[in-house]
């Protein structure tokens, strides 16, 4: 093991503050995998609940493991060497089981890297019987885990806090023959194995089947917990390498009862859990007494929490600074501004999604310009000095006349923000950050196609050129072919999984991937998909009726008979 790398983990351990140290005797290793950097992984609230959930089992002994920098990628080939756990230093072959945490499509490509630079098989079918057990969660593993099924002993479909539980029992009960514990663990609700099922193309090269065998249920049912307050959701591993690593994160609950259209995470997590105001209360005084100084609120929506108002004031009773990381423009209040403006919140954010009424009521957004103006308004009169708004492009039915409305829209809300707040103090940045529509699983738009990188691109000149000459607005966006890759991934089927593995060999550079790849991404992004049409994901059940989302779909079609596109 290189010496450098080695105290670059250890100097990452001196910083933080709750880290778990556990003796690995007799214990269940269990190694949690975020693939991605330290950074970004550690300011993941699921990622270090479960790390503090298993390691509150006695049985196990629970370690952090993260995608390496790219220069420490170079020295583990260089020295031969493999990548660790933070916590030991121990190579992932040591563990009885790896458990890949996937939030995001784009990091599928980070976990086969990893495995290949730990000497572990790709392939669940070319395993050998002293190869770790490789699983994945997180929401990746319930929207459309096909991509990466190949590659997955075990999936876990769903919210992982009782799952995780049951997971373990299940391992150490068997007797450690690899088949036979698959075969319990497929029994279990919530648990995926993809090995344990057969998968049928269509003639014109669509899905036709996905047959169980071996016993494993037709349908995969997603968990969900039933009692919320049972599991305390809150961020315990504090580091400043981390985004949020100065505040102390806090699930209010679970799930959003918007509906929007094109919310993977307001359709799954449903049904609507709120922590009851109790539970946080105790949560909160807890923190407060640990030291913390501010609190960062985390759900779905966290300004539609039916206590709110209550709980900034619990909050603020304790002492503690609080910070809310997106608000619903129709459901911001005089006390609720004041409450961040008093917490030291220098930037508020909300999300429009699109510059006009009818294409927000076509997602099912239905924020109205006078809102956005009124949320401006509060921002000044309490003297938040940055205002952040979020805004997609490539939504179905969108016309150039929608594109146009961003900056239009910009140069009405500075209209508003460009007043002095009561101290005199001017307004500081309006930024628009610009995302491109993937159509998800799960959501009304699903059967939505992708618009494409070349149009999404000419959309983001629209939007730049229109906002130029405003020298207090900046504008963030992604790469259109970045969002074409996740549109890939979040749609593909397991057939999709040989360009991963090609990325992963190219040691992520996907575009070189994408060139020698002898699938056609066109078919899995920009083609429409026809009501009837077998879905990768069909056989899972995440709580959401495919009924259900075909009226919503139609709904959002009937909202006006334009077709998507720039003309």
């Amino acid at each position: 093991m290189s010496w450098h790398l080695k105290e670059k983990a250890q100097a990452l351990l001196a910083e933080e503050q709750g880290t778990v140290r556990k003796d690995w005797g007799g214990r269940v290793a269990f190694g949690l995998v975020y693939p991605n950097s330290y950074a970004v992984g550690m300011s993941n609230l699921g990622f270090q609940t479960i790390y503090r959930h298993l390691n509150a089992l006695p049985g196990v002994v629970c370690e952090r493991v993260f995608l390496p920098d790219p220069e420490d990628v170079t020295e583990l080939r260089r020295t031969g060497g493999v990548p660790f756990s933070l916590e030991s230093q121990r190579p992932l072959t040591d563990f009885h089981m790896l458990g890949f945490s996937v939030t995001y499509e784009g990091d599928y490509i980070n976990v086969l890297r990893l495995l290949t630079l730990a000497g572990i098989p790709l392939r669940a079918a070319m395993r050998r019987p002293h190869d770790p057990l490789v699983l994945m969660g997180g929401v990746c593993a319930f929207s459309n885990p096909e991509p990466m099924a190949p590659f997955m002993d075990v999936i876990a479909v769903g919210e992982g806090e009782e799952l995780v539980v049951e997971l373990i029992e299940r391992y150490r009960g068997g007797d450690g023959d690899r088949e036979t514990l698959l075969d319990a663990l497929a029994a279990v609700e919530g648990i995926y194995v993809p090995e344990r099922y057969a998968v049928a193309w269509a003639p014109g090269g669509g899905l036709a089947a996905v047959t169980p065998r071996a016993g494993a249920p037709a349908i995969v049912t997603k968990r969900r917990l039933k009692n919320v307050n049972a599991f305390e959701t809150i961020a315990t591993v504090k580091t400043p390498s981390a985004e949020y690593g100065h505040m102390a994160l806090l699930e209010v609950g679970k799930g959003c009862g918007r509906g929007c259209r094109f919310c993977l995470e307001g359709q799954v997590y449903r049904p609507v859990r709120h922590r009851s105001l109790d539970a946080l209360r105790e949560t909160v005084a807890q923190l407060a007494k640990s030291g913390e100084t501010r609190i960062g609120l985390v759900g779905a929506c966290v300004s539609d929490y039916p206590w709110i108002g209550d709980l900034l004031k619990i909050v603020e009773e304790n002492g503690l600074e609080v910070s809310i990381s997106s608000i619903r423009a129709d459901s911001l209040t005089d006390g609720l501004v004041e409450a961040l403006a008093r917490g030291g919140h220098r930037t508020l954010t909300v999300a429009p999604e699109a510059g006009t009424e009818r294409l927000r009521r076509v997602i099912r957004k239905a924020i109205t310009d006078e809102q956005i103006v009124a949320a401006c308004d509060l921002v000044r009169a309490h003297g938040i000095p940055n205002l952040k708004t979020y805004f997609m492009i490539g939504q179905p039915t969108e016309t150039r006349e929608d594109v146009e409305a961003i900056p239009a829209l910009a140069e009405l809300m500075l209209e508003r923000l460009r007043v002095p707040d009561p101290s005199g103090k001017p307004f500081g940045r309006l930024t628009l950050s610009i995302s491109s529509f993937v159509p998800k699983p799960w959501t009304p738009f699903q059967w939505a196609p992708f618009d494409g990188a070349a149009s999404l691109q000419t959309k983001l000149e629209i939007v730049k050129r229109g906002v130029r000459r405003f020298a207090n607005v900046r504008v963030l966006h992604e790469n259109p072919r970045e969002a074409a890759l996740q549109a890939l991934l979040a749609r593909g089927d397991r057939r999709v999984a040989d360009f991963l593995e090609l990325a992963a060999s190219f040691d992520g550079d996907w575009r070189r991937a994408l060139r020698e790849w002898e699938g056609d991404p066109d078919f899995y992004t920009t083609r429409p998909r026809s009501i009837d049409e077998p879905l990768p994901w069909d056989h899972f059940d995440v709580g959401v009726k495919k009924a259900g989302l075909l009226r919503e779909w139609e709904r959002a079609q009937a909202e006006t008979p334009v077709t998507a596109g720039v003309p």
